[in-house]
């Protein structure tokens, strides 16, 4: 059996923040979550990546709700390019396309695709299924803003995201699989949540506070998002629909992550129809390890490179 060691400056910096909070009596709630986040965004942010152009604006005719969305061109010029969607992670209920601005903008420069965020409604303000509503009326109504704003693109959508925002990705991907109208070609799945009823051995065996992803922590937050769903496997992309129609799929997994053997066993789904797909696990990492890039630096421009490498 292979041995995996987590990596040494990672491993100290979670056990300073498990030891900080406990120290500080910390109380989770949406408030205090979304505050310490924002506090490891700054603590963990390096020079930006400049961009030829970034853009803020709503897509509208959505229904209930117009989500606002940031559009990222890597390049200058006229050059149409590929589009990727990407869904920031955050457990439903936390983070924002302001936290994730470094990460999207080093996915356009090493992907050269133009990249579309959106501010997805949060829980649990906004409880199931508004996410994912927002989530397909963006890959539904993207290409029109992009028209709507002189954006030259190539007809060829990739969606993404990673935790949360993975899920969201699965869901529309299977919801729009049948749908020849929207030109999805790739999913990118970055330690993604595909099973609400946690019934995998990874949910156990990496859920603690040694990881960062104690499993108590992890249920809040799918309860502030599915607190009034009754069965969890209805809404699991893991056990949903799939097709040979599914788009060629990104799979990344990561070792000490609760969530890897569900990311593993979605993978097998989609190759038994299959779906072309590639399984990517990071052996000395946690989950949302994007988010620490000071201290992941190396393991997230390798992750970049694999998204560059399958689009490519």
């Amino acid at each position: 059996m292979e041995h995996y060691q987590l990596k040494p400056e990672l491993e100290a910096f979670i056990k300073k923040n498990v030891q900080d909070a406990a120290t500080a009596h910390f109380v989770m709630t949406p408030a205090s979550m979304r505050e310490a986040s924002l506090r490891l965004a700054f603590s963990q942010e390096l020079p930006k990546v400049t961009m030829a152009a970034v853009t803020d604006a709503v897509l509208n005719q959505c229904g209930e709700y117009d989500v606002p969305v940031r559009i990222y061109r890597p390049t200058a010029g006229t050059a149409p390019l590929p589009v990727l969607i990407y869904y920031h992670g955050g457990g439903f209920v936390i983070d924002s396309i302001m936290v994730y601005d470094p990460i999207l903008r080093r996915i356009a420069e090493a992907t050269n695709h133009i990249v579309v965020a959106p501010e997805y409604r949060l829980a649990p303000e906004n409880p199931y299924p508004a996410a994912e509503v927002d989530a397909l009326a963006t890959a539904k109504r993207t290409l029109a803003k992009l028209d709507e704003l002189h954006i030259p693109y190539l007809p060829d959508i990739t969606l993404a995201g990673d935790s949360a925002g993975g899920y969201l990705a699965a869901v529309v991907s299977s919801q729009l699989q049948e749908d020849a109208q929207i030109p999805i070609t790739h999913q990118i799945l970055i330690y993604p949540s595909l099973d609400m009823t946690h019934s995998l051995p990874s949910f156990e065996e990496n859920g603690i506070d040694t990881y960062g992803s104690n499993k108590n922590k992890m249920e809040w937050y799918f309860d502030c998002y599915l607190h009034d769903v009754p069965d969890k496997k209805v809404v699991s992309p893991l056990f949903g629909k799939l097709s040979p129609n599914m788009p060629a799929t990104l799979m990344i997994t990561v070792q000490f992550c609760p969530f890897r053997d569900e990311g593993a066993a979605y993978t097998a789904r989609l190759q038994q129809y299959g779906v072309r797909t590639e399984l990517y696990n990071v052996t000395n990492m946690v989950h949302s390890y994007l988010n620490f890039e000071k201290i992941c630096y190396d393991e997230i421009c390798a992750t970049y490179k694999k998204m560059a490498h399958f689009l490519a």
